[in-house]
Order: C-alpha cells, then sequence, then structure tokens
C-alpha cells in the first residue's frame, strides 16, 4: 500500500474533458468557415441578380441593352466593388442581352 497514491481516473476525466474540449472548439471553428463561404457566395448571387435585373429594366426603358457596367452604375445604381469582384460584360449589340459573369476575387466563382 502507497501512502501517496495517484488517482489515474483524475487524469483520465482530464485528458477526456480536454479532448471533447479541443473536438468542439474544431467544429465551431468549421462552422464559422462554412458560414464565410456561404456568405460569400450569397454576396456574389445577389450582384449577379441585380446585375441582370438592371440590364433587364435599361432594355425594357430605353428599348436596348446598356453597352457597358459604367452605364448600368451611372444610370441604374448598381455598382461594383472593383476590389472583390471581377465582372466580365460583353454587350455584342444593343439588341442582344449581354453576357455577364460575377466572380469573387480571390474565392472562386
Amino acid at each position: 500500500m502507497h501512502l501517496y497514491e495517484k488517482n489515474h481516473k483524475t487524469h483520465t476525466g482530464l485528458l477526456l474533458a480536454g479532448a471533447v474540449f479541443v473536438a468542439l472548439m474544431l467544429l465551431f471553428a468549421g462552422s464559422l468557415f462554412t458560414a464565410a463561404r456561404q456568405s460569400a457566395e450569397r454576396e456574389t448571387e445577389v450582384l449577379d441578380r441585380a446585375l441582370r435585373r438592371a440590364i433587364v429594366t435599361c432594355y425594357a426603358v430605353e428599348g436596348r441593352y446598356p453597352p457597358s457596367l459604367a452605364y448600368i452604375d451611372q444610370n441604374y445604381g448598381v455598382s461594383v466593388d472593383k476590389d472583390r469582384y471581377a465582372v466580365f460584360y460583353d454587350a455584342f449589340a444593343a439588341n442582344v442581352m449581354p453576357t455577364v459573369q460575377v466572380t469573387r476575387i480571390g474565392g472562386g466563382s
């Protein structure tokens, strides 16, 4: 019999609690990254829809599609943050709907 016998259950409990804590922190961090990614995707979709809506509105009001993104910004108030998004806008003719593609810079589509 030892006078100062260590209780191994205490160490096991502390290790188990530490493992659960680390697992919960990893789960929390993963959910934050997922939420941030989904938010970025949603912002890109909103910009794409706003541009398309402005293009169609321009055609309905003026009888022609807008010639450029600058025209949409000036006349329909849809501005693009060029530090965050790259927008491909190809206006072929005034009576053909332009091709629009919005891409988030540094983060996929």
